[in-house]
């Protein structure tokens, strides 16, 4: 059987000028790309993909690429009136991603993009195991084990966002912040910052983290009062110029894309934290102190859920991670917002919000791993590690991957693909709308037809919140002014009993000029 001393001698040998094991590396990277950006491609071709929130950066982009407007979508009016992306949130890392869209003005640009991206953050991961473990087993292993994350390939199945760029961007600062290289790091912490506003509270504990990592050098210099190394100031660097951008990113918003008043407390969240009685995420630390009780009681909410959630996150890792537990300091304020959540989208894998942490994680796990292998001094003395993390990365793979068969026949509404008779009627239909007609349609529709200025959306997501009148009015007065209604009841009855209990209360403004699948697809038109 193949030693572990054997495996790394064969992947340290060249081929074309590379060692193997970073051939390997790239050929897994090329792999899941293709996986990846595939499966999601078929998954928007099954109608599985959202306005909230692939339709969204769909319309900013084309909005932006050939309409004039700056990232303008329609799916949140009644909350940002301008309409732009920066009104919701502080993206520039949008202008990066603007130039291939224009060239590829399609979804699948961005689903690419975003395995492409995603995948990425396996190179740095790679590269700091690398220097600081020092062999190249153990270095693919951890990057073949983000790239089999689950964490990592929920974010990936779940439409497109902004924080696809975090994993990469905060590995490779991780690991130009232990090589004491500090404009890359700071180059790298502002690609963060670049990405979203709250990006600023996750750099501003890194921060913190920096300071635990030379206290010793900190307090002996306050102690001696005599000169200080370039590197400590660092710290305080790092916070300052997050808690400076957080400030500029509100500033912006409220002076150019000033949210609508009567939509605020929706906007900011408060239905996320009725327990702990917050209005304003920022008013959370504050409150746990002040109100111990009730930060229990939120604590507590969905709690097994939340245990799940935390076990999910470190255990592929073999919870390896707490072994250099201060590299998690930078993950406080996300474990912090999310386990106080009352909103399960916190504290479930699916969605964006675990690339604020993952690469914490990935590298806590690496120091983990690295503390073990100092005290053992040999690649053979921590084959049991290894297998260890082996064995749980390819358990976690096999039973919680969006691509797991045990998660497709528990949850095939969410992570199965299906592409039948009913998808096809329905692409059939929307052939039949002009590509610069103006339309409102339901959610998993909206990103088919968001290539246009004027394509609206039933905002679902806020008719159970405290703005549901004013969501309703919304679709009502945009009703008035379209020239096509498309709506599915298969797969969305409330947008469509909501469409059609509006079109009662009004005049005939629309004829019923399509239905399919046993009038479960409809199409109107305006009268002209």
């Amino acid at each position: 059987m193949l030693s572990l001393e054997d495996l790394e001698t064969w992947l340290s040998q060249k081929l074309a000028k590379r060692d193997r094991s970073e051939i390997i590396l790239y050929l897994s990277i090329i792999t899941y790309v293709v996986v990846f950006s595939s499966l999601t491609i078929v998954r928007h071709y099954a109608f599985k993909t959202r306005a909230w929130d692939l339709g969204i950066f769909t319309q900013s982009l084309w909005t932006t690429s050939f309409a004039g407007r700056f990232f303008y979508h329609t799916c949140e009016l009644m909350v940002n009136p301008s309409g732009s992306f920066f009104g919701v949130h502080f993206s520039p890392i949008l202008f990066f991603v603007l130039p291939f869209y224009r060239i590829f003005p399609t979804v699948e640009t961005l689903l690419i993009i975003q395995a492409l991206v995603l995948s990425s953050a396996a190179i740095p991961i790679y590269k700091l195991a690398k220097e600081y473990i020092g062999y190249r087993v153990v270095s693919l292993i951890f990057a073949l084990t983000y790239l089999a994350y689950p964490a990592t390939q929920y974010v990936n199945w779940y439409d497109f966002h902004v924080q696809i760029f975090l994993p990469l961007f905060f590995s490779f600062a991780i690991y130009y912040l232990f090589k004491e290289r500090w404009p890359k790091y700071f180059l790298f912490i502002f690609f963060a910052l670049m990405c979203e506003e709250h990006v600023a509270i996750i750099t501003f504990f890194v921060g913190i983290y920096v300071a635990w990592k030379y206290r010793e050098q900190i307090i002996s210099a306050v102690r001696r009062k005599g000169p200080v190394e370039r590197k400590l100031f660092v710290p305080f660097i790092t916070m300052v110029i997050s808690v400076i951008w957080y400030w500029f990113t509100l500033w912006q918003r409220n002076t150019f894309f000033p949210t609508n008043p009567a939509a605020l407390e929706v906007f900011l969240g408060s239905a996320n934290f009725t327990i702990l009685g917050a209005k304003n995420p920022l008013e959370i630390p504050l409150l746990i102190v002040l109100r111990p009780l009730n930060a229990l009681q939120a604590l507590a909410y969905d709690g097994h859920l939340k245990l799940l959630y935390l076990f999910v996150l470190f255990g592929p890792l073999a919870l390896f991670s707490f072994k250099a537990s201060s590299l998690l300091i930078p993950t406080i304020s996300w474990f912090g917002f999310s386990l106080i959540s009352q909103t399960l989208a916190h504290h479930v894998l699916g969605h964006q919000y675990e690339t604020y942490v993952i690469a914490f994680i990935s590298a806590a796990a690496i120091f983990g791993l690295r503390k073990t292998f100092l005290k053992k001094q040999g690649l053979k003395d921590i084959s049991g590690s290894l297998k260890k993390l082996v064995v749980c990365s390819f358990i976690f793979l096999v039973t919680i991957s969006p691509l797991s068969p045990l998660i497709t026949t528990l949850f095939p509404g969410y992570a199965s693909i299906q592409i039948g008779e009913h998808e096809r009627l329905l692409y059939e239909v929307l052939a039949l709308i002009p590509t610069n007609a103006s339309i409102l349609t339901q959610d998993n529709i909206f990103p088919h037809v968001s290539h246009r200025v004027e394509a609206y959306v039933v905002p679902y997501i806020f008719l159970d919140s405290g703005i549901r009148e004013l969501a309703i009015d919304f679709v009502s007065q945009t009703m008035d002014k379209v020239e096509f209604i498309l709506v599915d009841n298969k797969t969305d009855p409330t947008s469509t009993s909501l469409i059609h209990s509006l079109l009662e209360t009004k005049p005939p403004q629309f004829t019923l000029i399509v239905t399919e699948d046993n009038n479960t697809i409809l199409l109107y038109q305006r009268k002209t």
